[in-house]
Parts: structure tokens; C-alpha cells; sequence
């Protein structure tokens, strides 16, 4: 496979790699880039996969395969969303519908209204729940007084949380919700690699209570033209996949499917596939 001609190769057509190849061609027409996307599998996309059954006279059912909606609070798929111009396509989740249940003492405890993502942002609801004893709710009160970190080093998800709130609302309440965004503990993931918003509210508010009230009074980053309340997460209409056919019908570089990338040499003056 001859990619001299290429100035960037860029490996993996998931949406990690065709998000790139957008970037890079919205900055490249002034530069005159050339890319070229690799894949080796003969679909683009990655592990997002959507489904579509039929249902008769009621229409179909949108099943997801993959990730089925991305977090409202890292801006980045809505902004995506709307450079593509599916700004009218975006959904957000249902909130009088949507419970989310914790195994608690043997049974499932759901969630108190108004936490978003690991913090409480309505006082009587987390206050009459029975999912964190009270030691535990005030140990998560003493985030409104726990001085920021600002030295700008990362650390694991599992330390900020236990930072900040507790290692009864990292159990109780970030395991179970954070966790399986990313399918990895949260003592493996890096806060400025996943949650990097978590920290930037905490430098700018010094708390993640008073940084996620403001978020939310403010509509910010979560709410769009179409949807006037925030909501956690957000997905399209036709599901996640919709995305990946928008940059793949967007994409004008070279596009290569089942051309898997055995191995990457670099020269004395070039990088070669």
C-alpha cells in the first residue's frame, strides 16, 4: 500500500477516527492536507452499530448495539452534532421516565431525583433517600467546603470522587453510573482523560455542587435549540449510528475499508504504514 502521497494516516474508522478526519479537514482547506482514513473491517464505526426493527403499523424500534447516547455534559458530540447539521435530530433522555437503580442491601434503590451524573443538585430528594446513609450524605455536604485542587495533575476517577464526596458516593453512585460509560473501574480511569469537566467545575466553582447548580441554571453545556430542558444525555432519533453515516457522507478524503494496519515503522525523515 503506497501512502507517500498522504500527509496524515489516520488508523481506525470508529468514531475516534472519523471525528479526526472532520477536524482535520475543516482546518486543512488553507493547508492543503491530504488524509487518508484506514479500517479494517469492511464497516465504519467502530463498535457503534444500530439497529433497526420493523413494528408494524407503529413504525420501528431503534435498537443500539453499541453505546447507545454520550453525555451531555462533554459538549463535544452535540457540537459534532450540529457542525453536521443534526442539530434537529438530537433527543434527549425522557425525565419522566427515566429511573436509574442501584442494588442496595439486596434490592434495587433508585437513584434520588436530581443527581446528575455523581451529584446532587436537589436537597429534598437526595436528603429523603435511603440509598446513602446520612454519615455518607454529609461527608458529600463537605464538597461545598473541600478546598480545589489547582496544580493541574491528573488523577484517577475513584480519588477525585473520594476527594470530593466520599467513598460512599464513589460505591454507591459514580461506580455504578460512570463505570459502564467507559467499561473500566473507576480506579483505572484518568479524570482529565474521561471526566475532564468534573475538574474544570471544580476549579471554576471550587465544588462540583455549586459547579453542577450552575450548569444547570444556566442550561449549559446539555441543552439544545430544540430540547429547553438539560438533560444527562443525549442521542439521535435514528440512534447513534446517524452520526457516523453524517461524517462518513461528509468525509472527502480517501476512505479505506478492510485495510487493517499490520504495523507502524518510522524512518530518519518520515513515518510510513
Amino acid at each position: 500500500m503506497n501512502l507517500q502521497t498522504f500527509d496524515v494516516a489516520i488508523i481506525g474508522g470508529g468514531i475516534a477516527g472519523l471525528s479526526t478526519a472532520w477536524y482535520l479537514q475543516q482546518a486543512s482547506p488553507a493547508q492543503g492536507l491530504k488524509y487518508v482514513l484506514l479500517e479494517g473491517s469492511d464497516r465504519w464505526g467502530g463498535h457503534i452499530r444500530t439497529e433497526r426493527v420493523s413494528a408494524n403499523a407503529s413504525g420501528e424500534f431503534v435498537i443500539e448495539a453499541g453505546p447507545d447516547s454520550f453525555i451531555a455534559q462533554k459538549p463535544h458530540g452535540i457540537q459534532l452534532a450540529r457542525e453536521l447539521g443534526l442539530d434537529n435530530r438530537l433527543l434527549g433522555t425522557n425525565d419522566h421516565m427515566r429511573q436509574v437503580y442501584v442494588l442496595h442491601r439486596g434490592k434495587p434503590t433508585p437513584m434520588p431525583d436530581g443527581v446528575l451524573l455523581i451529584v446532587p443538585t436537589k436537597f429534598t430528594p437526595f436528603a429523603l433517600s435511603p440509598l446513602i446513609s446520612p454519615l455518607g450524605k454529609l461527608r458529600m455536604a463537605m464538597d461545598l467546603f473541600i478546598r480545589p485542587k489547582r496544580d493541574g495533575a491528573d488523577e484517577t476517577l475513584a480519588t477525585f470522587v473520594r476527594r470530593r464526596l466520599g467513598s460512599e458516593a464513589l460505591d454507591k453512585i459514580a461506580e455504578p453510573l460512570l463505570s459502564g460509560i467507559y467499561n473500566s473501574e473507576a480506579e483505572k480511569q484518568s479524570l482529565l482523560a474521561t471526566f475532564p469537566r468534573f475538574r474544570d467545575l471544580e476549579e471554576q466553582y471550587g465544588s462540583l455542587t455549586r459547579g453542577m447548580i450552575a450548569s444547570r441554571r444556566n442550561g449549559q453545556p446539555a441543552q439544545s435549540s430544540h430540547h429547553g430542558k438539560m438533560s444527562a444525555f443525549m442521542t439521535l432519533r435514528g440512534g447513534t449510528e446517524e452520526m457516523v453515516n453524517a461524517l462518513v457522507a461528509h468525509l472527502r478524503g480517501d476512505m479505506r475499508l478492510n485495510s487493517p494496519v499490520r504495523c507502524v515503522t518510522r524512518s530518519d525523515d518520515d513515518t510510513f504504514i
